[in-house]
């Protein structure tokens, strides 16, 4: 495998990176994810997030984590209501007969929780600024 005997470092600890992170962890691939926060709970981490099916929740599969987003998710966050300035409904998707959620949305903390939970301890480097980026001459 071309990751054998190497260290993976990610840049920054989004969902992105810390779905990577799991996803070489799973594979046996040695991986720091470094963070410019100097904590997880360093700042609010902002709206929820949908996920589609052909990215955001295969991911979450692979990974095995789909149960677990199941048990955080927002069901119905993904419906739309639009009013103007009197409150005069343009559209409601609140409306009329249940429909099936194809973009499931969770809000950023608990997804978040979620991934750092499913890394190795010690496999995210807080308080980590990058700075730039130098080749090296390969050993």
């Amino acid at each position: 495998m071309l990751l054998t005997n190497k260290h993976i470092a990610i840049i920054g600890g989004g969902p992105g990176g810390l779905t990577l992170a799991r996803l070489l962890q799973q594979k046996g691939i040695s991986v720091s994810v470094y963070e410019r926060d100097a904590t997880p709970d360093a700042r609010p981490q902002g709206a929820t997030l949908d996920l589609h099916e052909e990215s955001g929740l295969a991911a979450l599969r692979e990974a095995g984590l789909l149960g677990e987003f199941y048990r955080h998710y927002r069901p119905g966050a993904g419906k739309l209501r639009v009013v103007d300035h009197t409150a005069q409904l343009f559209l409601d998707d609140h409306a009329g007969p249940e429909v099936a959620e194809d973009r499931p949305e969770i809000d950023r903390g608990p997804l978040q929780s979620m991934l750092l939970n499913a890394l190795h301890t010690g496999t995210v480097i807080w308080d980590s600024h990058f700075i730039r980026l130098e080749a090296k001459d390969h050993v």
